[in-house]
């Protein structure tokens, strides 16, 4: 059997998912890497195909030097996916070491390939352990898929050396070892690999891909808040959490004068500011609250509990810290104000709804003067004396 029965396919296989990775790099720099990795093991595997001289070192050097180099280069990609700084010192080393151990082991321990192998797929195994480490910081729904494949192709190339020391009958010269059932194993293992690489990477970017038009359809892509859309969901989330009967706080906040910001200082620093305080109200309203622009200089905070004092504290302390954010220039003379209304959303009273009663107190809040509160939540008693009521009129708070 010989050990090149796959002949060119897997060469030009790996250069077609390089030319793959290539064309879809605009969706992850990540992928820059793994084009160029995949390009590499194309030529190394290519070399493999071509006839090796008896007694050459050189060739099959190369050879494995190639398949380390876009091990290294895969490291590289996985560490830009998880947003890391490849460890360029260690994939050096690594490299450096597995080469030259198949280099000694080719010239000067009489052209032993079981020595070749085993100091190859060691290096090879060791940059494998090093892709794992760096994919525990990926930030992908799949992480547990790439780490767990890494450790398999680890451990796997560690059963391969085992088993290469142990039950390989002879040390053969490179040209019959490919030619025997073992080179054709070690090859063809080392190209399953390669091909569960590629469709590993092609899965998670199209998990990715999927992520972020969620994120996209459901977000503010100018200040990272949620959406209309957004909100929607998140609100709904917040319900199937909470016990039947407890209530939402909702704070509808307008920028006072957010045209004249626009007008004197440029859209762009309008934008800075509407960034600003998002920013501002997603720290207040905290990990479990909601935060979403809904207008043009409009924001809704959302947070669990629809109690008045917790709902006024709130609302008071985001009105303030608005006036207190110090800005960049050109807005170092800038001082941000923010009329709101704050209403508990009912248990069963549509999000929207909500919305339109705190936004009538909101605009009471402007005629009244700007840069105040109106709130609107009246202590929760059971349901019949809540109907025996008078409908108590919105309070003005600051």
């Amino acid at each position: 059997m010989r050990a090149d029965i796959l002949a060119w396919s897997v060469p030009v296989l790996f250069c077609a998912f390089a030319l793959c990775f290539l064309l879809l790099s605009r969706l992850h720099a990540s992928l820059r890497w793994w084009s160029a990795g995949f390009f590499v093991a194309s030529l190394g595997f290519a070399l493999t195909v071509l006839p090796t001289a008896p007694g050459s070192v050189a060739k099959p050097t190369l050879e494995d030097t190639l398949f380390l180099i876009a091990l290294a280069v895969a490291n590289a990609a996985f560490a830009a996916r998880a947003g890391r700084r490849p460890r360029w010192a260690w994939l050096a080393l690594v490299v450096g070491a597995g080469s030259a151990g198949a280099a000694v082991s080719l010239a000067f321990l009489g052209g032993s390939v079981l020595h070749e192998v085993f100091s190859v797929q060691t290096a090879c195994a060791a940059l494998m352990l090093l892709s794992a480490v760096e994919m525990r910081h990926d930030p992908g729904t799949l992480r547990p898929l790439l780490v767990g494949l890494c450790g398999t192709i680890t451990v796997s190339l560690g059963l391969q050396n085992v088993l290469l020391l142990y039950a390989s009958p002879e040390d053969l010269g490179v040209s019959n070892w490919r030619e025997s059932p073992w080179g054709f194993v070690f090859q063809l293992n080392g190209a399953a690999t390669g091909i569960l690489l590629a469709l590993s990477v092609i899965l998670t970017t199209a998990f990715d891909v999927i992520a972020r038009l969620r994120e996209e359809s459901t977000a503010d892509a100018l200040t990272g808040a949620l959406n209309r859309r957004g909100l929607e969901q998140g609100v709904e989330a917040m319900r199937r959490r909470m016990l039947p009967d407890r209530r939402l706080t909702l704070v509808l906040s307008d920028l006072d004068h957010f045209k004249q910001i626009n007008d004197r200082y440029g859209h762009e620093a309008g934008d800075a500011v509407l960034c600003g305080y998002a920013a501002l109200c997603s720290g207040l309203a905290g990990a479990d609250g909601l935060v979403a622009r809904i207008g043009g200089e409009e924001f809704a905070i959302v947070v669990a509990g629809g109690d008045r004092a917790s709902a006024l504290e709130l609302a008071e302390t985001v009105r303030t810290s608005a006036r207190q954010i110090r800005w960049p220039a050109p807005l170092t003379d800038l001082t941000v104000t923010a009329s709101s209304g704050v209403v508990a959303i009912n248990p069963q009273e549509t999000l929207f709804d909500a919305i339109n009663r705190a936004d009538r107190l909101l605009y009471s809040a402007k005629a009244d003067g700007r840069d105040k509160v109106v709130i609107d939540i009246r202590e929760a008693v059971p349901e019949p004396a809540l109907k025996r009521r008078r409908p108590a009129g919105p309070a003005l708070a600051g």
